[in-house]
């Protein structure tokens, strides 16, 4: 069903936890992965945990999606060196530690979380599909979120107005590509332990509060990373052959669309 050998896949963001298990789900099913994250030394510790669980990762890349020249040399480096790209994760974003109180949020907080959630994705996206073209066939996965899907107390404005205009973006783009046999799906997770920060600030919380969350999740708990990637992995494989605009809701039933 999942049919990625030899695919290359390009995943941003893959120094965090989340980006993390997505490359490791790709390459355990047979994709050439090239690893992206704006953080060098994180880059490089995610390449030695890898090694270190036997996890064949074919390349990295250092690079701001923010940055147009940034995403243009990472996708011209990767095109040359593979002679392809089959499959583009966007997953490079966050709420990237700004505040979520309307009143403590300044322009450059608002500016720093739409650059890389939305026009990071934007940037990419549109590097990628001219070598997609060339192969008349290729698969984006861009990562939004329950927070762009319906109102959500634990994230701020423009985390919610950035995840929301991914799936505009996913949509759209999805007519755009369609007749160039390019699919572009989008996974909007949530509530996933996918990095420590997020633990920790669970933890934080008191137990009522905690249940008041657990109660709302039909399925009674959290989600894992490796729930969302192995839906990664169907988006970019053959088995999703006949979707495309999608939007795939992976809460536990917290939101249903």
């Amino acid at each position: 069903m999942y049919g990625l050998d030899e695919k290359v896949a390009v995943v941003t963001g893959a120094a965090g936890g989340l980006g993390y298990g997505i490359a490791k789900t790709l390459s355990e099913l047979g994709a050439k992965v090239v690893i992206s994250d704006v953080n060098d030394l994180a880059l490089k510790e995610r390449l030695y945990r890898y090694r270190q669980e036997n996890i064949h990762i074919v390349d990295s890349v250092v690079a701001d999606v923010s940055k147009a020249s940034d995403v243009k040399i990472m996708v011209e480096r990767i095109g040359k060196k593979f002679g392809r790209i089959d499959i583009l994760v966007n997953n490079a974003g966050g709420s990237l530690h700004t505040p979520k109180v309307l009143g403590e949020i300044k322009e450059d907080d608002w500016d720093k979380v739409i650059d890389v959630n939305l026009k990071g994705t934007f940037l990419c996206s549109q590097a990628v599909v001219p070598w997609m073209r060339k192969n008349a066939e290729g698969s984006i996965i861009n990562m939004s979120s329950i927070g762009g899907r319906s109102a959500s107390t634990v994230t701020g404005v423009p985390y919610a107005s950035s995840k929301g205009g991914v799936i505009s973006l996913t949509k759209r783009l999805a007519l755009e590509v369609g007749k160039d046999g390019i699919r572009v799906n989008a996974v909007a997770p949530g509530f996933i332990f996918s990095s420590p920060r997020l633990r920790d600030l669970w933890e934080q919380q008191t137990e009522e509060e905690k249940q008041v969350v657990i109660q709302s999740i039909p399925l009674g708990r959290h989600g894992e990373v490796e729930e969302i990637a192995s839906v990664v992995a169907f988006l970019a494989g053959p088995g999703s052959s006949f979707m495309t605009g999608v939007v795939i809701d992976v809460n536990g039933g917290r939101f249903m669309g």
